[in-house]
């Protein structure tokens, strides 16, 4: 999908002095040189004409291999004012909000989009860079702008068709009837993810456009009607990592299965001991919050795994196999993630043994429960 490099980047410079050529470099954390952008099309009014000069108060260092240290290709979106909700902090907010909700402020967005030949679609979306911007050389005109939306448009059009190919060649079908093996679930599966991935990329750029429905039906080749929205909260899990209220008991829509129950019971004990010593916070790269998150993960794949089972219908055992497969590696994820978590005390306390043990028992029920079905 995207390359989002937002968060790596140091500083950067890009200039549209030159109609219809965005050239810039940006540096990132980690790497020994810039990259290089060499591409066609023009930036929106605000940017076209001009040059503009950004930087990263707080860079992080990120993973670049297949990176293309010189992009080349096509302009997407580019602008230092997309307008978006920017939270704000509740200690600090003056007058009441909605129903609890954190409250936030209109403000702009830097979003540089392109689409690279070798590297497809690259994002930078931030409120958080410093940025300026030199008086323009020459001006877009709002009739020019508008084409060059339709240009950008088509541009991700095209990236979406490129990964359609990519997912689903001509030359490499699934088997349309009979029962499919775990191999051939497993590569089903994962053409379903990347299919669920461009989806949400699609409602993540075009979601507050008025005709987002037209915009995603056209990328994805489908007829409107045919349109699944994503949920915007899980059903499962409210933002405290708890069972969600307001349901009269888990019981009632929980799939019955025990490895469902037990690993419930394991997410439920690693969030009261991580939420009552203060170690969960907002930052998405603390191990503690990954480690809840990974094991709330755990619990959705089983449940995708087992629920015909727990219903009492009989699955094709290659179907449970390869979904079970997915849980297990994940099981291996939060078994990891304590591991790292712990490593940043002095010593193990004994609630991380006990989960520990826990998590690797549910390994080796899995496995055993796997083998069953591959029996069968």
């Amino acid at each position: 999908m995207a390359w989002r490099l937002d968060q790596h980047v140091i500083k950067g410079e890009i200039q549209n002095r030159i109609p219809g050529k965005v050239t810039g470099l940006i540096w990132l954390k980690g790497l020994n040189q810039p990259v290089e952008l060499k591409l066609k099309g023009n930036c929106y009014r605000d940017l076209a004409g001009a040059k503009l000069v950004f930087e990263n108060p707080g860079p992080t260092e990120g993973d670049y291999t297949g990176l293309d240290i010189c992009q080349e290709g096509v302009v997407g979106d580019i602008t230092a004012s997309k307008k978006v909700k920017i939270p704000v902090d509740p200690e600090t907010a003056i007058g009441k909000f909605v129903d609890g909700k954190i409250p936030y402020v209109i403000g702009n967005c830097l979003y540089l989009e392109w689409f690279s030949e070798r590297n497809g679609r690259v994002l930078i979306e931030t409120t958080d860079y410093k940025w300026t911007v030199t008086l323009p050389q020459w001006s877009l005109s709002e009739n020019e702008e508008i084409e060059q939306r339709l240009r950008n448009q088509q541009a991700m059009f095209d990236f979406m068709d490129n990964l359609a190919n990519a997912i689903e060649p001509e030359d490499d079908p699934l088997p349309s009837s009979g029962e499919m093996n775990e191999f051939q679930w497993e590569a089903y599966l994962q053409k379903s993810d990347a299919r669920s991935d461009m989806l949400m990329e699609l409602f993540e750029k075009y979601g507050d456009n008025p005709n987002c429905e037209e915009l995603v039906a056209e990328a994805m080749g489908w007829e409107i009607e045919s349109i699944d929205y994503p949920d915007e909260e899980d059903e499962l899990w409210d933002e405290n990592g708890l069972l969600n209220e307001g349901k009269p008991s888990p019981d009632e829509y929980l799939p019955k299965h025990p490895l469902i129950s037990e690993m419930m019971d394991v997410t439920s004990w690693i969030f009261f001991e991580t939420e009552s010593r203060k170690l969960l916070n907002e930052e998405s790269s603390n191990p503690w919050n990954q480690l809840l998150w990974h094991s709330q993960l755990t619990v959705s794949k089983l449940i995708g795994a087992l629920e015909e089972v727990a219903e009492g219908v009989d699955p094709e055992p290659g179907f449970v196999v390869a979904t079970l497969k997915r849980a297990l590696h994940l099981i291996h994820m939060t078994i990891s993630t304590l591991e790292a978590a712990s490593s940043l005390q002095e010593e193990k306390e004994s609630w991380q043994v006990d989960i520990r043990k826990a998590l690797f028992n549910m390994r080796e029920s899995t496995l055993n429960l796997m083998q069953e079905y591959r029996k069968n």
